[in-house]
């Protein structure tokens, strides 16, 4: 699929490939080789392919079939029936202490942390 040669905005009124949508103000451009049409952006300067059933069709057409799709849109319900459930979060009240020093006992570790809370071992360590 080549490109287009798109015309520039100077040359709207004179191309007849250009419509001007009264409604919108936006101007379109019509693809005389494959009749897709693209609609002029004047904050962007460019020109952007128009969302319609053929474009949806073409590109769905690279994916392969409606299938997937299906399976999307399925994913996506139970997706939102999930998020719709209360999340409940488990406080987590442990703390992890590095960096001490070499020589400190574990008496002394005990006596200055026990007036955070209880203090208990690492199980996988002891």
């Amino acid at each position: 699929m080549a490109t287009p040669n798109f015309p520039k905005p100077s040359e709207f009124e004179a191309d007849k490939r250009v419509q001007l949508v009264e409604e919108t103000g936006h101007y379109i451009f019509t693809d005389p080789d494959d009749g897709a049409e693209y609609e002029y952006d004047h904050a962007k300067g460019a020109w952007f392919p128009m969302w319609n059933e053929s474009l949806v069709e073409q590109q769905q057409s690279i994916y392969g079939t409606d299938d997937a799709a299906g399976a999307s849109e399925n994913q996506n319900d139970a997706k939102r029936k999930s998020d719709d459930l209360p999340k409940r979060r488990k406080a987590n009240t442990s703390i992890y202490i590095s960096g001490l020093p070499l020589d400190a006992t574990e008496d002394e570790v005990a006596e200055l942390f026990s007036q955070c809370g209880t203090i208990m071992p690492d199980m996988a360590t002891s």
